[in-house]
């Protein structure tokens, strides 16, 4: 960022709200996820009370049964006995709609329901029903699928009981019975769910068999599988509901236990707790904004003092100094500022007369370089029309573009004809050594003068061959005493050919 006053109020900002929001988002998780499990445990028991509820009723149905046909009329009254023990049956309890007797062949023998005694043309023939196939082959008693009368609009839970008679080894007949299942489903259905919630109970095909709401009988929903999670489903009216399901079998019937909750309602203490955790995180994060400000104010200030400061030292001006307001880390800093631009003060002035030595020290040296340069690069006349350039010490590029800029110099001034390079002295002789010789003795002979080489060892020969420095025909002698005397006897010879001419 930019601006440390940006920078530093974000930290802030980040370090306080960042772990306030996170803190509250986490309660505001907690507490919904908390909400959800106590609303869940509540369905769980309400499923479990309503599971108990059909399974303790179904055990009274088929006790009823049991004793019903261990009575001794049923066992070896006569059919009128048998009808009475049947008529007492149904009206004594109202736990029954209908009871009817059939051979083992599944012919009913007499049947009896709430509204009389049946006639014999309405008796009917169980050969072909499941429900009586399957007790006959199981030889125990089967529940069959719960299904509406049609004359009353009552729910009944079919039942098939097989028995013996006395003295008999295999079963001689069937008691069919349809349980009303009114009480029970009243009980089920009114359990109280929170304030608006319902219990529901669909058959295998997620048909509603019963409700408190009459109006939505006979409606399907689409339920998750068995044993699935509770999770947030559709409810049968229409709106979002937190589920729980439980299943309850009955032989070959199964009831599927809907306890369920709208999710306003469900959340509603959550929502509640989520805005005074949202009122708290505001007035946190309020406190947290102005304390922050102040805060970064009072770090920034003295930092913008300073930073003012060091732009008018960096322009040039080393007298101002920066007031010290305070005796923590920043005071520590003022304090440390001064004295950096006391010492740059004083180091600025030191520097200037120690600028001023060496600029003095500098002149004398350039001079010093120059007369050493032409010492080092000498042009000696030693005859007439002869001169004499002696090659001491180490010769590099910048060394060799002197000498030759000295002999081309020297030649031309004195007009003289015979020029002697003397390496008698050079320290190293390399391929760098004899390309600059080359060049020398090229150059020399462009400017109309005879070059000679004085001081040549065999290294230097070989290497002056392997250069190709003697295909120039240059003149080479061992020492300068001989290139000397060479030089003087071909200006003698010289002259004296030219006088005769």
């Amino acid at each position: 960022m930019r601006s440390i006053r940006t920078a530093w109020l974000t930290i802030l900002l980040l370090f306080a709200l960042a772990p306030a929001l996170v803190v509250g988002g986490v309660l505001s998780w907690l507490n919904r996820d908390l909400q959800t499990r106590q609303v869940l445990s509540v369905q769980r028991e309400i499923a479990e009370r309503a599971e108990a509820l059909l399974t303790g009723f179904v055990d009274e149905v088929l006790q009823e049964a049991t004793i019903l046909v261990r009575t001794p009329e049923m066992a070896s009254g006569s059919t009128e006995q048998r009808e009475r023990a049947l008529l007492r049956a149904i009206f004594e309890r109202y736990l029954f709609d209908s009871l009817a007797l059939a051979d083992a062949s599944g012919a009913e023998q007499f049947k009896v329901s709430r509204f009389g005694i049946a006639s014999p043309d309405q008796l009917t023939n169980h050969a072909s029903d499941p429900l009586f196939l399957a007790a006959i082959r199981v030889e125990r008693p089967v529940f069959g699928t719960i299904r509406l009368n049609q004359v009353n609009g009552e729910l009944v839970l079919p039942l098939a009981l097989p028995y013996r008679s006395s003295g008999d080894t295999a079963t001689t007949s069937v008691l069919l019975a349809d349980a009303r299942m009114s009480r029970v489903i009243e009980q089920v259905v009114n359990i109280p769910v929170g304030v608006s919630g319902s219990v529901t109970l669909f058959d295998r095909e997620g048909r509603v068999i019963a409700h408190r709401d009459r109006d939505l009988i006979g409606q399907t929903a689409t339920l998750p599988a068995v044993g699935a999670e509770p999770q947030t489903l559709i409810g049968v009216g229409g709106e979002a509901v937190l589920m729980t399901l439980s299943d309850v079998a009955f032989s070959d019937s199964t009831l599927r236990i809907a306890v369920e909750q709208p999710l306003d309602e469900v959340y509603q203490p959550f929502v509640q707790n989520l805005q005074i955790i949202a009122a708290l995180a505001a007035l946190t994060a309020l406190v947290t904004v102005a304390g922050s400000i102040r805060a970064v104010q009072t770090i920034i200030r003295p930092i913008l003092s300073l930073a003012h400061m060091s732009e008018v030292i960096s322009a040039g001006d080393l007298s101002q100094r920066v007031a010290v307001t305070r005796n923590d880390e920043i005071g520590l800093l003022q304090r440390n500022f001064n004295r950096m631009a006391e010492n740059i003060l004083a180091q600025q002035t030191a520097l200037a007369a120690r600028n001023a030595e060496l600029e003095q020290h500098i002149q004398a040296q350039r001079r010093l370089f120059e007369t050493v340069q032409q010492l080092s690069t000498p042009l000696l006349p030693v005859w007439e029309d002869v001169v004499v350039m002696p090659i001491i010490g180490h010769v590099d590029a910048e060394r060799g573009q002197a000498i030759l800029d000295a002999l081309l110099h020297g030649i031309a001034e004195r007009r003289a004809r015979w020029a002697i390079l003397d390496i008698t002295g050079v320290a190293t002789v390399d391929t760098s050594v004899i390309t600059i010789l080359m060049r020398a003795i090229q150059a020399a002979t462009l400017i109309g003068a005879t070059p000679m080489l004085a001081g040549i060892s065999a290294t230097t020969a070989h290497l002056m061959v392997q250069q190709g420095i003697a295909d120039l025909r240059v003149q080479t002698y061992r020492n300068l005493q001989s290139a000397i005397m060479a030089a003087i006897e071909q200006n003698r010879r010289t002259s004296v050919n030219g006088d005769t001419d």
